[in-house]
């Protein structure tokens, strides 16, 4: 996935938005009828079967439409992965210890 970070959880944006298509194409109704069933909005629906973040109430409601549990789409963290990152506050730079004066 582009851009995600396997040490940060995440979710499948473009699997849910496969899925969801998948399921529209079953149906003979429209966006609109579909998503005042679900209680979204059309424009909601359309951003997530574009694979656009939508909030997670939406999520939810259109993970069961669908038929398929939220955590489906989840990405955990992968911890095991190292990284030469560093984010600690005892990193050295330009020689010095920082928070330590010159």
């Amino acid at each position: 996935m582009i851009g995600h970070s396997p040490d940060r959880a995440d979710y499948d944006w473009r699997g849910f938005s496969r899925a969801l298509k998948v399921r529209h194409r079953g149906e003979t109704r429209g966006i609109r009828a579909i998503a005042d069933e679900i209680g979204v909005t059309a424009s909601d629906m359309s951003r997530a079967m574009g694979g656009q973040i939508v909030s997670v109430g939406k999520v939810i409601a259109l993970c069961q439409w669908i038929g398929v549990p939220v955590e489906r789409f989840y990405i955990a963290p992968d911890k095991s992965i190292e990284t030469d990152c560093c984010s600690r506050p005892n990193v050295k730079r330009d020689g010095l210890k920082e928070g330590l004066g010159a």
